[in-house]
């Protein structure tokens, strides 16, 4: 199989999924205080569970797109670029407008501390560090990228290891993740516990949720081993459909009620497993607006927030008449073109532009041989997954 070159649609299309799930868990919150409350946080809460997917998906995708990192400092250096590219101008753009025009601009850097929090959450510093997991961004769903951040920062300084980088980044893990909780007498791995350490990041790196990445890293090699291969078409379609199905049942049935590998993280680390192994031996082929949606999960993610607010507040001032329910439709149709917008020109554009710039000024600092392989290079087709993300 020539699995670098393979198109992932299935990943694409779970990404599509995991975001629709969070986008409408929080446009439940249009129905708070009405009759349908109780109803719509049973079925829509649990859509949260789309994060620990992302988490997943995120470990798998790191270990599939570094498959030829040859251990260099270049290699690192341009892991560490491309991801930076990806994750923060786009986020950084879409911060500044949420203070504008959902924390009323300026005046909110008039209230005590703002400052301090605005620019911790620009650095994807916990701001409130005893507040685990949610810590208290600026932009309230940033949470989710300190831990995508810390992880790639990990990821990284892993990869310098050349062929022991799963053993690095295995060890380090361990000891942050597992070790420490043992040692402070806390095994019960909930993400919302507090250990109080005086180094606040250490409530970050010592977080159970973590362990959703490396979920993903594991699926990964699963999926590249040669070896590990079902070879009976019917019966992986069933074990994809019961996992799936799994998944769903343990959020109604069981405690998997939040976020975290002893929650939600566990049936959907299964479940992505059984998909993998599925997409080995049939030729997945998702729906391709879902696969789409994966393409712009990242900016819907981020700007969905936004245009909930905006567009609720834009009905409230011209006296648009609409119920809850339309509320929740409305804002979800327009976070997709809003999200479309915010890809092609803030991703792609913006994210390639500062990709392109960054690599130009590591290379002046590498020897010659090693600059050729930080060389701009052109965007990827939407829906190939190239080395290094």
């Amino acid at each position: 199989m020539k699995l670098l070159n393979q198109k992932l649609d299935w990943i694409q299309a779970l990404r599509g999924i995991a975001v629709v799930f969070v986008v409408l868990s929080h446009a439940r919150y249009f129905l708070l205080n009405t009759p349908d409350w109780g109803m719509v946080d049973i079925w829509l809460g649990p859509g949260a569970m789309g994060v620990d997917l992302f988490f997943i998906i995120s470990g798998f995708i790191m270990v599939y797109t570094t498959q030829k990192s040859d251990g260099s400092i270049a290699s690192s250096i341009d892991f560490s670029i491309k991801r930076f590219a990806r994750i923060w101008p786009v986020y950084a753009i879409a911060t500044i407008l949420y203070v504008m025009l959902v924390k009323d601009g300026m005046l909110y850097f008039a209230e005590p501390g703002h400052v301090a929090v605005f620019l911790k959450s620009l650095l994807l510093v916990p701001p409130i560090p005893s507040d685990v997991p949610f810590f208290g961004f600026t932009l309230p769903l940033a949470w989710t990228l300190a831990f995508e951040v810390y992880f790639y920062a990990v990821f990284c300084i892993s990869m310098l290891f050349g062929r022991l980088r799963w053993v690095a980044l295995c060890v380090w893990m361990l000891a942050t993740v597992i070790a420490i909780p043992i040692i402070e007498q806390n095994t019960a791995f909930h993400v919302r516990t507090n250990f109080n350490f005086r180094f606040a990041y250490l409530n970050l790196i010592t977080n159970s949720i973590i362990i959703d990445f490396m979920a993903g890293v594991a699926i990964a090699h699963i999926y590249l081993a040669p070896r590990i291969r079902l070879t009976n078409r019917i019966l992986c379609l069933n074990l994809m459909w019961v996992s799936i199905g799994f998944a769903l049942w343990c959020n109604f049935a069981t405690e998997a009620n939040f976020h975290g590998p002893t929650k939600w993280g566990w049936p959907l680390a299964l479940m992505v497993l059984c998909i993998a192994l599925t997409s080995k031996t049939v030729n997945l082929t998702p729906p391709r607006f879902i696969v789409w949606l994966g393409t712009i999960s990242y900016s819907v993610y981020l700007f969905h927030i936004l245009v909930q607010f905006v567009l609720s507040r834009w009905l409230d001032v011209h006296g648009v008449p609409t119920n809850p329910w339309a509320r929740v439709y409305i804002t979800t149709l327009f976070s997709v073109p809003v999200a479309a917008l915010s890809h092609h020109y803030l991703e792609v554009k913006l994210g390639g532009a500062t990709r392109d710039l960054l690599t130009r000024m590591a290379a002046r600092f590498l020897k010659p041989a090693a600059v050729a392989e930080l060389e701009p290079v052109a965007s990827a087709p939407p829906m190939v997954l190239r080395k290094h993300g």
